[in-house]
């Protein structure tokens, strides 16, 4: 069985007619503009419960709650009930009771009487040491958005080369996008 010239593997080496668009071009701007719309369907995804039902946005800085968030994950929060604790086995957001002015994003692991919260990140091997007040609590887990809030992670840890391959990895996909899809034409005279 023959294919016919058009799905022939040859037409990719081959120069494109004369007002055809140029097949590497169309499959490199497909992908690249597939790529970008989906990293803005995260963003649009990971910032509207925000703007909307008020949540809070964290992106995850350490794998201490692997393999259940990584670093680069953004987490949203919904506000913390009021008249209760949240139920063993929830994430949540809270400020970090060893640290002052650092949050901590891990699972709650036990419930004390007076509503302090035991917790412990999935990766550590014994729970935190240092209860957390009720009135510490910030929020708890409701959704996960994977990966996108990587650069962010990257520029809070100082990490250049890592930002900085990230950021060419953008300006390529964004380059590849906005290519025209026609080989300009040499003009006649």
């Amino acid at each position: 069985m023959t294919l016919p010239n058009d799905l022939a593997i040859g037409v990719l080496r081959r120069p494109a007619t004369e007002g055809a668009p140029h097949p590497m071009r169309v499959v490199t701007s497909v992908i690249s503009r597939t790529v970008l719309g989906s990293m803005a369907g995260l963003l649009v995804w990971a910032q509207l419960p925000v703007a909307v039902l008020g949540w809070t946005a964290g992106v995850v800085q350490s794998g201490s709650m692997r393999p259940a968030l990584v670093p680069g994950d953004v987490v949203l929060y919904q506000p913390p009930p009021r008249d209760s604790a949240p139920a063993v086995g929830h994430i949540v957001l809270t400020e970090d009771p060893t640290r002052p002015n650092r949050l901590l994003t891990h699972r709650v692991h036990h419930v004390l009487p007076n509503k302090s919260l035991i917790t412990k990140g999935d990766a550590n091997s014994a729970p935190d040491s240092t209860p957390v007040r009720p009135a510490a609590l910030q929020g708890v887990a409701r959704l996960r958005v994977p990966w996108i809030g990587l650069p962010v992670q990257l520029w809070r840890a100082r990490q250049p080369v890592p930002v900085a391959i990230v950021l060419l990895g953008l300006a390529t996909l964004l380059t590849f996008a906005v290519l025209p899809l026609r080989s300009r034409s040499p003009q006649k005279q």
